[in-house]
């Protein structure tokens, strides 16, 4: 049990502390923003659940408790490249027809993932939970 949750906070820490490492490096200057916005490379949701798929088998093998892990990957995923960046559009409509209104709180905008950002994030969350059963 110890290492499957050291596999998932190990990743889920690599992941949210490299996120804006790479913003900064893209934008060529440090911005405190980069702490706080979702998004971007790599995925931070994936990072929650794709180590505890990969932990799971390498604790059962290929269990019904992987096999359920695995279905709750997949959905995270698909809502990652899916769902959410269409989220992201609709904010960007919804902040341009209300632009200057008094009152209204702009949507964050930039909420999704392309499927690279989600990609690398699940590469992450094979490649920590194996070092970690490798090396404990």
């Amino acid at each position: 049990m110890t290492k499957i949750i050291l596999s998932i906070v190990a990743t889920w820490v690599f992941v949210n502390v490299l996120k804006p490492i790479i913003k900064w490096i893209r934008a060529g200057k440090l911005e405190k923003r980069f702490l706080m916005e979702e998004g971007g490379m790599p995925s931070g949701h994936t990072s929650w659940v794709a180590p505890l798929t990969t932990a799971l088998y390498m604790e059962t093998g290929f269990s019904h408790y992987f096999m359920i892990s695995a279905v709750l990957t997949m959905n995270v995923v698909y809502d990652a490249v899916q769902v959410r960046p269409k989220l992201g559009k609709l904010a960007r409509t919804v902040n341009r027809m209300n632009e200057g209104k008094a009152g209204f709180e702009k949507l964050e905008e930039n909420i999704g993932h392309t499927p690279s950002e989600v990609l690398v994030s699940l590469v992450l969350s094979v490649l920590i939970p194996l070092a970690i059963y490798k090396i404990l």
